[in-house]
C-alpha cells in the first residue's frame, strides 16, 4: 500500500562518498567557526564602523562668573574619542534623530536635555537643590541583538569621566576654600580689633554731634516761623498802608479828587456851614421872641374879650388864636383829638438852632486843623508804606532762608543720631566680630542630615547616563531568532528529503510538477515551522492580535520560502547547495549579533533570502512600515526558487548520446 511517507525520498543514494565529500565534511567546522571568530573577534576595534547620534538640548550655565557648557564637553568627549573603540558619532538634532532611529542609520541616540549643565553643577548651590544630570540613551529598533549594551557602556563612559572631572574640581575648590578661610579669618580678628577702638571713639563723637544739631535745628525751626510770621504781617501792612496811601490821591478815572483836596473842601464846607447857622440861630432868636410876644398881647386880648362886649364867637376864636400862638412859641399839640403830636415851639426851635450853631462852628475848626494837618499825614503814610514794603521782603527772605535752615539742620540732626547710633551699633558689633572670629572657624557651615546624604550622593556620582536604555533580547531579537530558526529547519528538511525525485529523468510529468511534488512535503513542514515558531516567540513581542497574526503569516510565509530556497540549492549544487545553505545561516547569525561584523557581510546580507524575512518580521515587531516589502521580497525569492529548481530538474532530466551509449551496451 502506497502512503505518503514511502513516496518520500531521502536524500542519500546508494553512490560513495567522494573525496569532495569528505573536504566538505572537513570543511563545515571550520567555516562555521571561521566565519564566527571573523564575524564577532574584537569588536570593539570595529566601533568606528557604528553610527550614532547625539542630540545637544543643553543650556549653558553661567558659574562664579565663568560660562560652563557641560552639554558641548560631553559632545565633545564622544566624538573625539578613540575611533577604535568608539562609535561614530554625528551631532544632530532631535527630528534627524528619530528618523535615524527609525530606519536604523543610527544605532543609538544620547539625548543631552535642556538642565544638563545646571542639573550637573547645582552641588555647588543650596544643597536642597542638588540634583544629578541625567541622559537619555535610545537605541535603534533595528539594532543588532549586544548593540544596547555597548552604547549603554560607551555613554556611561563618558558620563563617568565628566562626573570624574567635576568632582574633582568641586573637592578642590573646598579644601582650597578651607585654607583660605583660615588664613582670612586671622588677620580679619586682628583688624577686627583695631577697627573696635576707633568705632567706639566714631560712637562718641557722633553722639555730641547729634545732640549739637538737634538744638540747631529746634532753633533753626523756630526762626523760620517767626520770619514766615513777620513776613506774613509786614505784608498786610504794606497792602493797608499802600490802599490808604491811594485813598489819599486823586483819581482822575473816578472823579474823586483826594483826601488832602477833600479834606480841605470839607474845611470850607464846615466853616460856611458854621456861617449860616449862625445867621439861622439868630433869624431863630428874632421868630421866637415875636412868637413869644405875639402870644402874650393875643392872651391879653383874650381875657379882656369878654368884657370888652364881642361876641361869643369872635371871643372864643381870639381864644383859640392865642392858645395856637402859645403853642406855635413855647411848643404843645396843635390837635386836640391827637394830644401826643407835639411841637417844639419857636422857642425851643431857637434853642436847637443855636446849639447846632455852636457844634457847626466847631465841626469848622476841626475840619480846618484836619485839613492843615493831614499833607503830613499822607507823607507819614508814603513812608510808612515803603519801610513796610522792604520789612515785608526782607522777612519773605528771612524765612525762605530760615525754612531752608531749619530742614538742613532737621536732615543734619537726623543724620547725626543715625550715625550715633550706627556708630554705637558698629562699635557693638565689631567688638562682638573681633571677639567672635574665632567662634566661626568652628562654625563652619553645616547640613542636615538629609542634605548631607544629597551632597554625597550627588558629588559621588554628579552625571548618570540613566536607565532609559536597556541591553534587551525582546522585540529586537525576535525576528532573528525566527528567521535563523527557521532558514536552519529548511536546510535540516532537505538533509532528509530529496528536493530532485529520483524518477525524475523516467518520468511523464514536467518538470515544474516534479519540482513542486518534491517542495510540497517540505513547504508544509516549512510552513508548520513558521507558525511554531510565531507561538514560541510571541512572549518576546508586545503585539496585539493583529500584529501577532500578521507576524506569524510572515513566519509562514518565511517558512515556505525557505523551503523553496533550500531545494533549489540542493537541486543546483547538490551537497555544496547544503554547504551554501550553512554559509548563509552563519552570515545570518553574525550580521544580527552585532553591529561591527565587516561591512562585506551586511551588503551579501541584502542579497539573501533571509534579509526580505527579516525586514518584514522587524517592521511587524516594532509597529514599523516595510512589512509590505519584506512579503514582497519572499514571493520573489519563493518563485525564483521554484523556478531554479525547476531548472535543475529539467537540467536532470537531459543527457547525451554518448552517456546513453554504456548504458545500451
Amino acid at each position: 500500500m502506497s502512503t505518503i511517507l514511502n513516496r518520500l525520498e531521502r536524500a542519500r543514494s546508494g553512490k560513495g562518498i567522494t573525496v569532495v565529500s569528505i573536504i566538505g565534511l572537513i570543511l563545515v567546522p571550520l567555516v562555521i567557526a571561521g566565519g564566527l571568530v571573523w564575524a564577532l573577534w574584537n569588536p570593539a576595534e570595529r566601533l568606528g564602523q557604528v553610527t550614532a547620534a547625539i542630540v545637544n538640548d543643553d543650556k549653558p550655565v553661567t558659574v562664579n562668573g565663568q560660562t560652563v557648557p557641560l552639554g558641548r564637553q560631553l559632545s565633545a568627549g564622544l566624538v573625539d574619542g578613540d575611533q577604535k573603540t568608539n562609535y561614530t558619532w554625528v551631532i544632530t538634532d532631535a527630528s534627524d534623530a528619530k528618523a535615524g532611529l527609525a530606519d536604523g542609520s543610527y544605532t543609538a541616540v544620547v539625548t543631552i536635555p535642556e538642565n544638563f549643565s545646571k542639573a550637573a553643577t547645582s552641588f555647588s548651590g543650596d544643597a536642597a537643590d542638588a540634583e544629578r544630570a541625567r541622559l537619555d540613551v535610545t537605541t535603534s529598533d533595528r539594532s543588532k541583538l549586544v548593540d544596547d549594551a555597548i552604547s549603554q557602556t560607551i555613554t556611561q563612559t563618558a558620563a563617568s569621566l565628566l562626573g570624574r572631572q567635576l568632582t574633582t574640581t568641586y573637592l578642590e575648590n573646598v579644601y582650597v576654600g578651607f585654607n583660605t578661610l583660615h588664613d582670612q579669618l586671622g588677620e580679619a580678628a586682628d583688624g577686627a580689633k583695631q577697627l573696635s577702638t576707633g568705632g567706639l571713639s566714631l560712637a562718641q563723637g557722633a553722639q555730641q554731634l547729634a545732640n549739637g544739631t538737634t538744638q540747631l535745628a529746634t532753633g533753626a525751626t523756630q526762626l523760620s516761623s517767626g520770619a514766615t510770621q513777620l513776613s506774613d504781617g509786614a505784608g498786610q501792612l504794606s497792602n493797608g498802608l499802600s490802599a490808604l496811601y491811594a485813598g489819599t490821591q486823586p483819581d482822575a478815572s473816578t472823579g474823586s479828587p483826594g483826601l488832602v483836596l477833600g479834606a480841605a473842601k470839607l474845611a470850607g464846607g464846615a466853616k460856611e456851614l458854621a456861617d449860616r447857622v449862625s445867621q439861622l440861630s439868630t433869624a431863630a432868636d428874632g421868630t421866637a421872641a415875636a412868637t413869644t410876644q405875639v402870644a402874650q398881647q393875643l392872651a391879653l386880648l383874650s381875657a379882656g374879650c369878654a368884657a370888652s362886649g364881642a361876641s361869643e364867637t369872635y371871643c372864643e376864636g381870639i381864644a383859640q388864636l392865642a392858645t395856637t400862638s402859645d403853642v406855635i412859641a413855647n411848643g404843645g399839640s396843635l390837635d386836640p383829638s391827637n394830644p401826643s403830636v407835639e411841637y417844639p415851639g419857636t422857642t425851643a426851635l431857637a434853642a436847637g438852632t443855636a446849639a447846632i450853631a455852636s457844634g457847626a462852628q466847631e465841626l469848622s475848626t476841626g475840619a480846618a486843623t484836619f485839613s492843615a494837618s493831614l499833607p503830613t499825614l499822607v507823607d507819614g503814610i508814603a513812608t510808612i508804606n515803603a519801610a513796610a514794603a522792604q520789612v515785608a521782603s526782607g522777612a519773605s527772605a528771612l524765612a525762605d532762608g530760615a525754612a531752608q535752615s531749619a530742614t538742613g539742620t532737621t536732615q543734619l540732626a537726623d543724620a547725626s543720631n543715625q550715625l550715633a547710633s550706627g556708630a554705637g551699633t558698629l562699635s557693638g558689633g565689631i567688638t562682638s566680630l573681633a571677639s567672635g572670629l574665632q567662634s566661626a572657624v568652628d562654625s563652619l557651615p553645616t547640613y542636615t542630615s538629609s542634605d548631607r546624604q544629597t551632597l554625597a550622593d550627588v558629588v559621588a556620582d554628579p552625571v548618570s547616563a540613566g536607565d532609559s536604555a536597556t541591553v534587551s533580547f525582546g522585540t529586537n531579537s525576535a525576528p532573528f531568532y525566527a528567521v535563523l530558526a527557521l532558514w536552519l529547519g529548511a536546510l535540516a528538511s532537505f538533509l532528509v528529503l530529496r528536493p530532485v525525485p529520483t524518477r525524475a529523468f523516467g518520468s511523464t510529468r514536467s518538470s515544474l510538477r516534479l519540482a513542486l511534488g518534491a517542495f510540497v512535503p517540505a513547504g508544509a513542514i516549512g510552513m508548520l515551522q513558521g507558525l511554531l515558531v510565531a507561538v514560541i516567540t510571541a512572549p518576546l513581542l508586545d503585539l496585539d492580535a493583529g500584529g501577532w497574526l500578521a507576524f506569524a503569516g510572515i513566519a509562514v510565509l518565511a517558512g515556505l520560502v525557505f523551503a523553496a530556497a533550500n531545494q533549489a540549492l540542493n537541486a543546483l549544487f547538490g551537497g555544496a547547495g547544503r554547504f551554501i545553505s550553512m554559509i548563509v545561516a552563519i552570515i545570518g547569525l553574525a550580521t544580527g549579533i552585532i553591529a561591527t561584523v565587516p561591512q562585506v557581510l551586511d551588503q551579501i546580507l541584502t542579497f539573501l533570502p533571509i534579509a526580505p524575512a527579516l525586514g518584514g518580521l522587524q517592521a511587524i515587531a516594532i509597529g514599523d512600515t516595510g512589512a509590505a516589502a519584506g512579503v514582497v521580497g519572499l514571493v520573489l525569492w519563493l518563485f525564483g526558487s521554484l523556478a531554479a529548481t525547476t531548472f535543475a530538474i529539467a537540467r536532470a532530466r537531459t543527457t547525451s548520446v554518448k552517456a546513453l551509449v554504456p548504458a545500451v551496451a
